[in-house]
């Protein structure tokens, strides 16, 4: 798959596997939206991955919570292309 310009929403994004998974992403051009619910957390990780990243708080159990966060992955990057779980 060609990451270059994607976008991807990661769940648990703000540390551990996700983390290292969002770091990947970037690295090879891609967007990230980093769900977590450690808000503090996510923030600060998305803020060094850079502008390729964004942090939505968020239960994955809760579906607007996962709606905001896809609305905030396609009015950042321009569109959703894979989800990492």
């Amino acid at each position: 798959m060609k990451i270059q310009n994607k976008t991807f929403i990661i769940t648990g994004g703000g540390s551990g596997l996700g983390a290292a998974t969002a770091q990947v992403i970037v690295s090879a051009g891609g967007n990230v939206v980093l769900i977590d619910v450690n808000a503090a957390q996510g923030e600060a990780f998305a803020k060094q991955l850079g502008t390729q990243a964004r942090f939505a708080k968020a239960d994955v159990t809760n579906e607007a919570d996962v709606n905001a966060a896809i609305a905030l992955a396609v009015s950042s990057f321009g569109a959703l292309n894979g989800a990492v779980n």
